[in-house]
């Protein structure tokens, strides 16, 4: 009996010890300290950084106004600080890894502060937290193989999660518009629209190029690309202006996406939309990949001169 207690009194002692470490973040589970990255005391940019609020505007002094399309390919230089790291470095995200850790898949029931997902340009009608499961993975197709006598017995399905460094690209649709009151041209980003791109590995079901369904003869390994929904972009300002950006420049000023993308606009892009009647992209319209780029330089160029025009006596 006295065995007993003495071993119960140990056991009592040890959880002591390891809830003691949990405590203060020494165990393999939790981090002994703040990531190594600085010689200071580093401010988080989460605990002071509020989105910076639009000018007012009324449609009453809108002049004139302009929507265009247009995709930021994250294989072009400028855009590396969007696109990296591949992996979260410490405090370091990335674009897509801080729009993942927004939309919190990793809590399938969790719905407050939770970034929603559109199915619609629009914003209008908001995607299922089991469908957009089902956008941000793969369903791909192995042999099952018996561990007896090593034979192929068939096939089993294997759900492949996508990962952040797969979005190679966003689709941005923005507004351009002139206000009299100010005499100033403004754009604002409406909607946002990542898109991740894999490697073919079924072919069951996947999607083309286009992002519409594919055909079952499609090669095994083919490069694809897949839209993984809509984003209202004020409704992601809150999670960009909380994270710190890599500055190419200098590092010690402090930077956050919302800076970067919203009022900067330090990126490089190219429109593949314009307003127009027939709704249709400039690949509807014009074929050759080389006259496409031209009729988007042609679009930015009339947005840029617009404002200069109206002044001119």
């Amino acid at each position: 009996m006295k065995k007993f207690g003495l071993l119960l009194l140990g056991l009592l002692a040890a959880t002591f010890v390891f809830a003691q470490d949990d405590e203060y973040g020494s165990t393999m589970d939790q981090p002994v300290r703040k990531p190594a990255e600085f010689a200071w005391e580093q401010v988080d940019v989460g605990e002071f950084s509020d989105p910076v609020a639009y000018a007012p505007i009324r449609q009453a002094d809108v002049m004139y106004y302009y929507t265009v399309w247009r995709t930021i390919d994250l294989r072009e230089k400028v855009n590396h600080p969007l696109y990296f790291p591949s992996e979260t470095k410490g405090t370091w995200r990335s674009l897509a890894q801080t729009i993942f850790d927004a939309i919190d898949m990793a809590n399938p029931d969790k719905t407050d502060g939770v970034l929603p997902v559109y199915a619609d340009e629009m914003c209008t009608m908001p995607t299922s937290r089991e469908d957009l499961r089902g956008n941000l993975s793969e369903i791909s197709q192995i042999p099952e193989i018996d561990l007896e006598t090593g034979e192929e017995i068939g096939m089993k399905e294997l759900v492949v999660e996508y990962e952040p460094k797969q979005i190679i690209s966003y689709n941005v649709k923005e507004i351009w518009y002139f206000d009299k009151q100010t005499s100033r041209f403004y754009v604002q980003i409406l909607e946002i629209e990542p898109i991740i791109e894999h490697e073919r590995a079924s072919t069951s079901y996947d999607y083309d190029s286009e992002g519409g369904e594919s055909d079952d003869n499609d090669v095994r390994g083919t490069m694809m690309k897949k839209r993984v929904g809509y984003i209202y972009y004020p409704e992601l300002r809150p999670f960009l202006a909380k994270q710190e950006v890599f500055n190419v420049k200098n590092n010690a000023q402090r930077l956050s996406f919302d800076d970067l993308i919203t009022w900067k606009r330090d990126f490089t892009s190219y429109i593949y939309k314009e307003a127009n009647v027939y709704d249709r992209d400039i690949a509807d319209y014009i074929a050759n990949s080389r006259d496409q780029r031209i009729e988007s330089e042609r679009i930015t160029d009339q947005l840029r001169t617009l404002e200069s025009d109206l002044w001119e006596f």
